[in-house]
């Protein structure tokens, strides 16, 4: 009986150390913030350390799961060398885990200020994607361009900050007026 007993204890024993070195697997809510910052500026450079574009808003919280960024009343200014910056403006946002894509959510309102050989423009749209890299904004939405001699509006829109071209791509209308 004390063989049984001391066998019984011993497996009792091994089990329960196995039970012990077993980690419990949490897992991470998609939704759950790493980090917050209000009334936040980030600044992002590229490989040479010149400025690429700055990021400001109301709030900014950085989800754990993917990295992604959330962002309230997102200010997004893209360096636009000889022109103006042009600065994008939104009711929230979202930036993907590496800064190369900033979707503009809500209503958006794109904006370049007059400038010697550059007359202002403003783009209101909604929905709007940002490539950082590639310096293109996209929206499927309606978008609307207003600048000093000229009106034109259309949906769906590409906005190339490499070559300055703006297209409407499909029920396009619009105006000028000669000066």
């Amino acid at each position: 009986m004390a063989l049984t007993l001391v066998a019984a204890v011993g497996f009792w024993l091994a089990e329960n150390a196995q039970e012990r070195r077993v980690v419990p697997t949490t897992q991470v809510d998609p939704e759950a913030n790493q980090f917050f910052a209000e009334d936040f500026v980030v600044w992002s450079m590229d490989e040479s350390g010149n400025l690429k574009y700055r990021l400001s808003g109301a709030r900014m919280e950085q989800r754990q799961a993917d990295r992604s960024s959330h962002v309230e009343a997102p200010v997004l200014i893209m360096e636009h060398p000889p022109a103006p910056d042009w600065t994008l403006r939104s009711e929230r946002g979202w930036v993907s885990p590496a800064g190369d894509e900033v979707q503009l959510l809500g209503n958006v309102r794109l904006n370049r200020p007059e400038a010697p050989d550059h007359p202002p423009i403003t783009i209101t749209s909604r929905d709007v994607t940002v490539w950082t890299l590639s310096r293109q904004a996209q929206t499927d939405a309606l978008a609307r361009m207003v600048s000093t001699h000229r009106e034109a509006e259309g949906v769906g829109m590409t906005l190339d900050l490499t070559r300055d071209t703006l297209e409407l791509e499909s029920q396009v209308r619009g105006t000028y007026v000669p000066h």
